[in-house]
């Protein structure tokens, strides 16, 4: 029996195969738009209650989901931290602005700013970041990230 029709009959079935195949570059459809800084956050419900260091306190690094309470941090404590790891961007006194690329900064002295924003959402952004913000996930101990709310609710005009 010749060859030469079976190898044709396998080469036809695997590049019937390879048609088929998704491209592997191919992008992505979207999914929907990132909000900018003070539109649309919304935090789950259904996050898990022993996230963000899990529970009253310690010195585990601050993980996403908290569903504690982040009042009554140190205001001293995290002062210093603000200084060293949010100032660059939010300025000495929170009064935010624009970077050099022109990403505006949020005004975390702004009195309207605070009023709607919680502290969980404060300490939710602070672990996972926002739009240009990075994600100090792994940083910050929950003690300090406390302390970074409660100085941001001390820098309010």
């Amino acid at each position: 029996m010749p060859r030469t029709p079976l190898l044709f009959a396998l080469a036809l079935a695997l590049a019937g195969i390879a048609c088929d195949l998704p491209t592997p570059n191919a992008p992505a459809e979207p999914i929907g738009e990132v909000p900018r800084w003070g539109e649309g956050f919304t935090v789950p419900t259904t996050a898990p209650a022993s996230a963000l260091g899990g529970g009253g306190g310690g010195t585990a690094p601050a993980k996403p989901g908290d569903t504690g309470d982040w009042s009554g941090g140190d205001a001293t404590l995290g002062k210093g931290v603000y200084v060293a790891m949010c100032a660059r961007c939010h300025g000495d006194l929170g009064e935010g602005g624009a970077m050099p690329d022109g990403e505006q900064v949020a005004a975390l002295a702004d009195a309207a700013w605070q009023a709607k924003t919680s502290d969980r959402e404060i300490a939710r952004s602070i672990v996972l970041g926002k739009d240009a913000m990075p994600s100090f996930m792994g940083e910050l101990d929950r003690p300090k990230l406390a302390g970074v709310v409660a100085y941001i609710r001390t820098l309010k005009k």
